[in-house]
C-alpha cells in the first residue's frame, strides 16, 4: 500500500533530508512531494535539489512545486542579476529542473493541494476558483497570473482579503490559513517558518510543515496512508543538527 509523504521547506539542508528519508523509509509505491524552497540559507542548496530529482526519478508519481526562491533565482538569472553562490554552480540540468517546477499540485486522492505559500480570499472572490494553472506562470501576464505567483509569498491577509506584507501587517491581518475554507482541498503549505516551537500549525483546512530547519529547528514531513483524511496525517521529523540562518534576517529577505 502507497504512502504519500509530503516534505516541508528543507533550504539546502542535504543532511537533515537525508535523515529524514531514512526515518521514513519510503518503499516502492510510496510519492514523496515536496513543498519547494529547497535552496538558500542552508550549506548545500544544490545537493538538496539534486537529491530531490534523485527522488523524485526513484519514486514516481513524486512531485516538488516551486517555492519563492527558487521563482526568485530563475527571475534573477533570467534579469542578469547576482545569483547567490549555489546559482553560480548550477548546471543546465539543475535550472531545468527549477524551471519545471508547478505552482500547485493537487492531490485528489486525499482531497487535498499543495501550495507553497497560500491562498487568499480575494482571489477566490475575484475569480471562483483555482481552476487551469498555466505551465508558464512564472512569466504569464494578466492580473489572474499576477495573483497566482502571490501564492507563492502570502502569509498574512487584511480585511479586504488580500495578501498583505509583513512589514504592513498589523493586529488585525490573520494568517491566510485560518480564513481558507477548504475549496481547494486541505492545504499542505510551507514558506511560514515555525521556530518556538518547530512544529506544524494546523488549522481545519491547513497544515503549515515548514518548521525551520535552516534556523535549528526541524525538518518535517506528512504522512499519509492510503485513503486517508489530509487532516489525519502523520507526522515525522527530524532535528537540524545546526543552526545555518538568522530567522530574524530571514524575516527581513523574504
Amino acid at each position: 500500500m502507497s504512502r504519500t509523504i509530503i516534505i516541508g521547506d528543507i533550504h539546502g539542508c542535504l543532511e537533515e533530508l537525508n535523515d529524514l528519508v531514512e526515518r521514513l523509509d519510503p518503499l516502492p509505491g510510496d510519492r514523496i512531494h515536496f513543498l519547494g524552497d529547497l535552496v538558500d540559507r542552508g550549506p548545500d542548496s544544490l545537493g538538496v535539489a539534486r537529491r530531490v530529482r534523485g527522488l523524485i526519478d526513484e519514486y514516481p508519481g513524486s512531485v516538488c512545486i516551486a517555492g519563492n526562491h527558487e521563482e526568485k533565482a530563475l527571475r534573477y538569472r533570467e534579469r542578469g542579476r547576482a545569483l547567490p553562490e549555489w546559482a553560480e554552480a548550477a548546471e543546465p540540468a539543475d535550472w531545468s529542473f527549477l524551471e519545471g517546477l508547478p505552482l500547485v499540485h493537487k492531490l485528489p486522492e486525499h482531497d487535498a493541494v499543495m501550495v507553497h505559500g497560500g491562498f487568499f480570499p480575494a482571489f477566490f472572490e475575484a475569480y471562483g476558483e483555482l481552476g487551469e494553472v498555466p505551465q508558464d506562470w512564472r512569466t504569464a501576464r494578466g492580473k489572474r497570473a499576477d495573483r497566482m505567483r502571490r501564492f507563492l509569498r502570502i502569509r498574512k491577509v487584511n480585511a479586504a482579503g488580500n495578501m498583505i506584507s509583513l512589514y504592513r501587517a498589523t493586529a488585525a491581518d490573520r494568517r491566510w490559513a485560518e480564513l481558507y475554507d477548504g475549496r481547494e482541498g486541505f492545504a499542505f503549505y510551507g514558506h511560514d517558518a515555525l521556530i518556538d516551537p518547530p512544529q506544524p500549525v494546523i488549522d481545519q483546512h491547513a497544515m503549515n510543515l515548514d518548521t525551520g530547519c535552516c534556523f535549528g529547528g526541524r525538518l518535517t514531513a506528512a504522512v499519509l496512508e492510503p485513503g486517508a483524511d489530509a487532516c489525519d496525517a502523520a507526522i515525522v521529523s527530524v532535528p537540524a543538527r545546526q543552526v545555518y540562518a538568522s530567522y530574524l534576517e530571514s524575516e527581513r529577505s523574504d
